[in-house]
């Protein structure tokens, strides 16, 4: 009898440790959906965009987002525009990447019984810097799933990917 109790446990262990050992691999994740988005054309709607500035986010919770978030989101962005290729050059057209934090959550004792959940969650809007004109707006989620994935900058790290995943989109891919 103890031994048809165990099978499906053993089995959730076999598959936690799987996906513990995919998200090593793989990392936090990047989730983008969009509130407004930035009208695509074939020409690709950011190819004329030569440099990309991006501007401390500001704490729309209430204050529980840790500091280290905003100092740390910048670099990350660099970071992840680095491993897509996207080089920012000074001198042609900026785009303005600017956001809000909306929401900051951290795994509970329960989540790790069932697998950990961690997001790091912002409203990002691109704009022109020259006209102020809003091009798209976008809620951007940095989350975690595992627990080789947990931590500050994990969600940092995946926040920045989904802002990057905004732009990669809309923008020409190097040959």
């Amino acid at each position: 009898m103890a031994c048809l109790v165990l099978i499906p446990l053993a089995g959730g262990c076999m598959g936690r440790a799987i996906s513990e050992g995919v998200g090593l691999a793989t990392g936090p994740k990047g989730v983008v959906v969009a509130v407004k988005p930035i009208r695509y054309n074939r020409d690709a709607a950011l190819a004329g965009y030569t440099d990309f500035e991006f501007q401390t986010f500001t704490d729309n919770f209430g204050g529980r987002v840790p500091r280290e978030v905003f100092w740390k989101l910048g670099p990350a962005f660099e970071r992840a525009m680095a491993e897509k290729h996207i080089r920012s050059r000074r001198g042609g057209r900026t785009l303005v990447i600017r956001g809000e934090i909306w929401h900051y959550e951290t795994a509970t004792l329960v989540d790790h019984a069932f697998g950990p959940l961690e997001e790091l969650a912002a409203r990002v809007t691109f704009v022109d810097k020259a006209t102020g004109r809003v091009l798209g707006v976008y809620n951007c989620i940095g989350r975690s799933t595992q627990s080789v994935n947990q931590g500050l900058d994990k969600k940092i790290e995946g926040l920045a990917e989904a802002i990057v995943t905004v732009i990669a989109q809309y923008y020409p891919q190097p040959p």
